[in-house]
């Protein structure tokens, strides 16, 4: 590590664990005590190397092309979004009638869950690993969103794929928190509010840090989506609307399932980008939990993905990885080493100021 021109600590090596790791002790939640390395508290990690998937990538199709069976679309996903989507609307029908205290509880429990699964479903159907078609994966994502009630899936594809397209650099991959991220949380309180603010910093930094033009598609996705609220509100009253929203808050931000968009790819060990989480809520969570395998071959659908692991286990199954989404919330909250400075970038700042 040294100082760069902006008085930064800069890591020259190259990344670790991206290859092969025979260290059997990540198998249990030992990286939440590996927090406490040098690094930047203003800034993110700089790491001047190539994109550790793309490294992983070559070596494994190299060694076994084998695994390129795994390619290619699912099109269960599609019969289960179409599933989730009218379990939604019969769970709004059963409980938007509710005392205020089980209204909360079953957005919490049942909608939450569904809305958090949808996300999931729109996030393969937006890598086209559903259909053939293009614009089938598109429909099929804005169908997602009839069970969520708000217009995102168009929006997110296109910036989700800039998010693996440019993976940690900095104004290009809109995963990365914000400069007002990194000046203002800070502390047990503002990291909590930033967790139950995810929806908001998820769905709308990249819109404000990187406009696009909207696309005939995403006018398609709003408009389809409002005019199902309509209905909503038309046909079972506005607490079903409202109870659809609520779940769709809860699915993304203080609960267990939303805790993935902490885990992916927060710098709980040093020099590691990209994290797994192995556990029984990746039946819920339809595997997002395999997210280094995922990056590494974006191109498998989310039903395949254990596969991969499977074929290929010593590149993943002896990496570092969270256990248990609970236990990451609490550690990104309340330790103080973690932060919106805990990820790695891959080049210097495109500006700063010391």
């Amino acid at each position: 590590m040294k100082k760069n021109q902006f008085g930064l600590l800069e890591d020259l090596t190259e990344p670790g664990l991206i290859k092969k790791s025979n260290d059997v002790s990540w198998k249990n939640d030992q990286i939440y005590k590996q927090t406490n390395f040098e690094k930047n508290t203003t800034y993110f990690h700089i790491m001047g190397h190539e994109e550790s998937h793309a490294v992983r990538r070559r070596e494994i199709l190299k060694k076994h092309p084998e695994i390129q069976v795994l390619f290619g679309n699912d099109i269960n996903s599609a019969w289960l979004g179409i599933t989730f989507v009218l379990l939604q609307f019969s769970f709004i029908s059963l409980f938007n009638q509710l005392s205020l205290f089980w209204f909360v509880i079953t957005a919490y429990v049942f909608g939450a869950t569904l809305s958090h699964a949808l996300h999931v479903l729109v996030h393969d159907f937006t890598h086209f690993t559903c259909f053939e078609s293009i614009a089938l994966n598109k429909l099929m994502a804005i169908w997602a969103n009839f069970g969520q009630g708000v217009p995102s899936a168009i929006t997110f594809g296109r910036y989700h794929a800039d998010h693996h397209t440019f993976l940690n650099l900095e104004t290009l991959d809109p995963d990365l928190p914000s400069r007002l991220e990194l000046k203002y949380v800070k502390g047990p309180i503002m990291k909590f509010l930033f967790v139950a603010c995810l929806p908001l910093f998820y769905g709308l930094r990249p819109v404000i840090l990187r406009p696009l033009k909207p696309n005939t598609y995403e006018i398609i996705n709003i408009v389809s989506v409002f005019f199902v609220d309509y209905l909503i509100v038309e046909y079972i009253g506005v607490q079903g609307l409202l109870w659809l929203l609520l779940s769709t808050y809860f699915g993304l931000s203080v609960h267990p399932f939303a805790v993935h968009l902490i885990a992916e790819h927060y710098e709980f060990v040093n020099r590691m980008e990209t994290y797994d989480y192995i556990g029984w809520a990746n039946f819920f969570v339809l595997n997002i939990g395999y997210h280094t395998e995922h990056h590494d071959f974006p191109m498998i659908p989310w039903t395949r993905l254990p596969l991969l692991r499977k074929m290929v286990p010593e590149y993943y199954e002896n990496l570092p990885c969270h256990t248990n989404y609970v236990h990451t919330l609490f550690a990104y909250i309340f330790d103080g080493y973690m932060g919106p400075f805990s990820r790695i970038v891959r080049s210097s700042p495109v500006y700063f100021q010391k």
